[in-house]
């Protein structure tokens, strides 16, 4: 396993294994963490040996959201409105920095990314992990769009997923009240995919992304990258864009094998090209 500090990375079977790693600060993001996560899953987009993506938390939580230290303008790095230190030009036009970035950087490393959730996902930590393509979650998992109690607005795409994933109506409460869901709560509307036993969230969900990591992985992203297409397009644009990846899947070799493999009457083993 190797070490860059606030984030580790190992490769399993396929499955590349992204762990925030603060856990005496509940893995609360501040602006070097946020930084080497959005470096790491531009690395790894382009990784063919990575074919899937999980997401832990070291320790007692999956993210607690934001540094308070940071939050609180008490660091050497500025933030706007919180602190007296002059703000960079980059942080003027983008003041989430790489906060926001890393929820993009999720959603643009064009591979299915798990979440295994134990421990508080709260704030920013909420965020990343709605914009996972899945949820597990042991019974030790709270969930809060915290924003509120700190009088500050939701940021990360919180606002973008959870009405997505929740509802409307779920997710007006969650924003407007701060309130901590327990795992069960989360559970029942649909926040949480899978509810697993404690300590068993992890393994959960290195089962799932193996299973995918061993699938016709061009085709699995491509699937990906148009569900996401949908949500702001027309049934017109997106048959369009479905005949475009038909003809984009038919050209790789994992076509090819799954086409042999159902006339030959075997099962297909994909190399994700």
């Amino acid at each position: 396993m190797a070490s860059e500090d606030h984030v580790l990375f190992e490769l399993e079977d396929g499955v590349g294994v992204v762990t925030l790693n603060r856990p005496d600060k509940l893995n609360a993001v501040n602006w070097e963490m946020a930084s080497d996560l959005v470096d790491l899953f531009r690395d790894l987009r382009d990784r063919d040996e990575v074919r899937t993506i999980v997401m832990t938390g070291a320790g007692k939580a999956f993210c607690a959201g934001g540094d308070v230290g940071w939050l609180s303008g008490g660091t050497d790095r500025p933030i706007p409105g919180l602190s007296d230190l002059p703000v960079p030009r980059y942080q003027r036009k983008t003041p989430g920095g790489p906060f926001s970035e890393f929820t993009r950087a999720i959603i643009n490393v064009e591979k299915p990314v798990i979440a295994a959730i134990s421990g508080v996902a709260v704030g920013a930590g909420l965020a990343y992990a709605l914009a996972c393509d899945r949820r597990f979650a042991d019974a030790k998992s709270r969930f809060s769009a915290i924003f509120v109690k700190r009088a500050l607005g939701p940021d990360c795409g919180v606002t973008y997923f959870l009405p997505r994933v929740v509802g409307l109506p779920n997710a007006l409460m969650m924003v407007e009240t701060a309130a901590m869901l327990s795992a069960e709560e989360a559970h029942k509307i649909g926040l949480i995919d899978e509810l697993c036993e404690d300590g068993e969230a992890l393994p959960a969900a290195m089962a799932y992304a193996r299973e995918l990591a061993t699938g016709a992985s061009v085709a699995v992203d491509l699937a990906r990258r148009f569900v996401y297409k949908s949500l702001t397009s027309t049934l017109d644009e997106m048959l369009d864009y479905e005949a475009v990846a038909s003809v984009m899947t038919a050209a790789t070799l994992d076509a090819k094998e799954g086409t042999a493999a159902f006339m030959e009457k075997r099962p297909a083993v994909f190399k994700g090209q």
